[in-house]
């Protein structure tokens, strides 16, 4: 048996009944959640790691991430992961249908991180962040090439990504995106739409959105795609939201305006999901996914909140909940992160030259992939 406890931690489990917030240990065997007791659990010869003044809660999902190592965005999801608490990654359209074979081969199933994808309806995925662009020639664009990869990757592939915004699709409009639209109806997958620059515009984009479907970027601070407009959300968007669509954060490089973000939070239009847009330009200059949860406490959400929409909501989201991910129900794969919460002022930075400030971030201090520790900061700080 190989078994770990995780002792005298406060357990934060948005799936969990009435309180989601509880002090207890929990225990892992044999890679699986195995019990998650307010009495302390003391089996013989287990391997114990303290947790105590730590928020323990199920391995974080990023529903938007780019994780095609060797492709010019993507990062290591075994290097990013363990030091952030993320067990699982959502790439979003770093691989089309001539490259998603390359992906697979070279990082998905080589990586401890688990990782989905959105396959991207070009063919050749995303472009240079320096280059964007991979639109622009519909040649690029070929539904049947999309859907056959989709299905002969159907055990990875949770849906379709287009990126319809004005820098990537250029003379092609919004053809791109119909056609996303179409092989992602054909297969019964959701879509993932791209909110940049117009056009295409944001009404029009809300219109293509289906149940389920997910609009990435929605605090999104380009003038003439702001969800927030006239001191109101926009009408297309709340219909949206009534008819099951999912609104992401997907902070990036170039994607979250904290004023947007705050008059949205204001009128009680929450995200969906808090996901990072973690790639190689990103990394070093935003952070990582507890690096975007901050910036969420500092404008004002629960603790606890912000974590279930970065472990439950979006597995729920990506497929991944029925089988346990984002939760640590009984039996469920054995994904846990604890964080510090840590205390103190801190400046932050939008992605359009605003500033805001917080009194306390997430910090990750242990992270557990399938049952084994991956990363230990307190160890590491150690001298």
């Amino acid at each position: 048996m190989d078994a770990l406890l995780l002792h005298g931690g406060t357990v934060v489990d948005p799936e969990a009944r009435g309180e989601t917030r509880r002090r207890a240990d929990v225990l892992v065997v044999d890679g699986r959640i195995a019990a998650v007791e307010e009495a302390p659990i003391c089996p013989d010869g287990v391997e114990t790691v303290d947790v105590s003044g730590l928020l323990v809660t199920p391995g974080l999902v990023d529903l938007h991430a780019h994780v095609f190592v060797g492709q010019d965005l993507g990062v290591d999801p075994d290097v990013v992961g363990p030091a952030s608490g993320t067990t699982t990654f959502v790439d979003t359209g770093s691989a089309g249908g001539h490259l998603f074979g390359a992906f697979r081969r070279g990082t998905i199933d080589r990586a401890t991180a688990r990782v989905r994808a959105f396959l991207n309806i070009s063919s050749i995925g995303a472009t240079s962040i320096l280059l964007a662009g991979e639109l622009e020639n519909l040649a690029y664009c070929d539904e049947e090439v999309a859907a056959i990869c989709a299905t002969e990757h159907a055990d990875l592939v949770i849906g379709i990504k287009v990126r319809a915004s004005g820098n990537v699709v250029g003379a092609s409009g919004a053809e791109p995106m119909l056609r996303a639209r179409r092989v992602a109806d054909r297969l019964g997958l959701p879509l993932m739409i791209h909110l940049g620059p117009a056009p295409p515009g944001s009404d029009e984009i809300m219109a293509q959105l289906h149940a389920g479907d997910v609009l990435t970027h929605c605090f999104t601070g380009f003038e003439d795609n702001r969800l927030f407009l006239d001191g109101r959300v926009r009408e297309s968007v709340l219909a949206a939201r009534e008819r099951g669509v999912v609104f992401d954060v997907a902070h990036g490089m170039s994607a979250f305006d904290a004023e947007v973000a705050t008059e949205m939070l204001a009128a009680g239009f929450l995200p969906d999901t808090i996901s990072s847009d973690v790639h190689a330009y990103s990394l070093d200059a935003i952070g990582d996914l507890p690096a975007v949860m901050s910036k969420f406490l500092a404008l004002g959400m629960d603790v606890d909140d912000v974590i279930a929409r970065t472990t439950l909501k979006p597995a729920q989201h990506a497929g991944l909940a029925a089988d346990g991910v984002g939760t640590l129900r009984i039996g469920a794969p054995a994904d846990v992160a604890a964080f510090e919460l840590v205390e103190g002022p801190i400046a932050y930075a939008d992605t359009r030259g605003g500033t805001f400030s917080g009194s306390r971030r997430l910090r990750a201090a242990l992270t557990v992939r399938a049952g084994a520790i991956v990363h230990d900061a307190r160890k590491e700080r150690q001298p």
